[in-house]
Parts: C-alpha cells; structure tokens; sequence
C-alpha cells in the first residue's frame, strides 16, 4: 500500500488561496512490457502520476469531505508518439491507473472513499486524452472556475501542453484549470522536447474549431513527426 507523505508542489497552487480541484484528469504516459512478454505495466511516468493523484488527494481529505471527488484515469497506448499497437483493454494505461490508484492507502482509506474514478482507455496522444474524455461527458453539469477548477495530473514538462488542450477543448480560461504535478523527470514524448513540442501543437492546431478539424490537425501533426523519426532525425523513444 502506497502511503500519503510529500507535499503539494508549486504547479498545485490554484489561482484562489484554498481552492482544491475536486475533478480531476490524470494523464496516462505509456505502458513497458512485462519480462515474460505476457502483459504490460505502467510505466514509471504513469506510476508517478498516479501517485502524484493519490497524494493530493491525501492532502486535502476535507475538501473531499465536503465534495465528493471525480476522477478519469485517461490513457490508452502511445500510437501517436511511439507507433505503439493497441494493448487487451485489461493492460491499457487507464485501467492500470486505475488499478495502482485505488490499491493506495489515502489517509487511512481508498480512493473509493473520497471520488468516483473511471478508467478512459481509448486514447492514443494526448489531444484523444481531452477529446475522449470531453465527449464521454464525465464532466458534464460541473462548472470549472477559480474557485472550483479542474485538476490535470502529469509532469510538470508535459502540464503546459496538457494545459493548452484543456483549454481549448473544454473551453476553460486559464485561472479555471490547476496543474497537480507528479515527481521525476519525463521523456515520452516522441523524441520531441516538451516545449518545442507544445509549440509545433499550437501552430498546428491554431484556428481549429471542432473535434473533427481538431483530430485532421493532430494525424497531420504526427505523420510529420513520425517521417522526422523514420529519418533518423529523432531518437525512438516509448511513451504516449
């Protein structure tokens, strides 16, 4: 049993003193496979987000309390950043985050005590993470403000473009969203820096409007970078 101890870190401090995310995405970030080749687990990047998930809900029980909890363990396979192939459903990200978080001990208890989770295991990058997740409605009838913003779980590195897509799918201003990041260093994206990155995304997807024209962006934004990778332009890294 994972026990609650570290503190919040500077990406968890909300626009207004005291506002806790009580609705929560926590980004999937790949998938190794298991020795014996029989399943996968999660990689450390997912295992740290997780964790990172359970702390913070540790930290702030008595918002819970007052608020029960939604979560979405959002995560399928790295096809967009690695090429990956689509794993049983039992071994996707989502499930597995799922399954690590509600094993932790938080304060005394389980996840269960203090949200409702849900494992999305459809995606396959990071755009399908916000998409799938908007359009399954697991948010739906909440209202995201300073007050009450929605949490994004990843690493730090990855938060600013999480942040963008958020923003732009659910259609958030900035102060309604709070970044909850996880420990470690992480390295998954493609072989692409996280802010180069987050700058070929915004370009690509600047003046967008729709999932449809969202999702027509994004293949092209990929087969670009995977013809950089067949050319040896980039190393060949695993991860969503």
């Amino acid at each position: 049993m994972a026990t609650v101890t570290s503190r919040p870190r500077s990406w968890e401090t909300a626009r207004v003193p005291g506002a806790v995310a009580t609705s929560i995405i926590v980004f999937g970030r790949g998938l190794d496979a298991d020795a014996d080749g029989a399943g996968f687990r999660l990689s450390r990047q997912s295992t740290e987000r997780v964790d990172a998930l359970t702390r913070y809900v540790g930290e702030h029980t008595q918002a819970f309390g007052a608020r029960r909890g939604r979560i979405v363990f959002s995560g399928g396979w790295a096809a967009a950043a690695d090429g990956a192939t689509r794993p049983p459903r039992q071994y996707r990200e989502g499930q597995l985050m799922l399954r690590h978080a509600l094993a932790a001990d938080i304060a005394g208890a389980g996840l269960s005590r203090y949200a409702d989770a849900y494992p999305e295991i459809e995606s396959d990058s990071t755009l399908e993470n916000v998409l799938r997740v908007h359009e399954a409605g697991y948010f739906d009838g909440s209202s995201f403000t300073a007050r009450n913003p929605l949490g994004l779980v990843a690493h730090a590195e990855h938060l600013a473009r999480i942040g963008y897509l958020v923003r732009k799918v659910f259609g958030l201003p900035g102060d309604a969203i709070v970044g909850i990041a996880a420990p470690g260093a992480d390295a998954r994206s493609g072989g692409l820096p996280e802010g180069l990155l987050l700058l070929v995304t915004r370009l690509a997807l600047s003046g967008a409007r729709g999932h449809d024209a969202l999702r027509r962006r994004h293949r092209v934004l990929v087969a670009g970078n995977h013809r950089l990778r067949s050319l040896g332009s980039l190393p060949r890294r695993h991860g969503g």
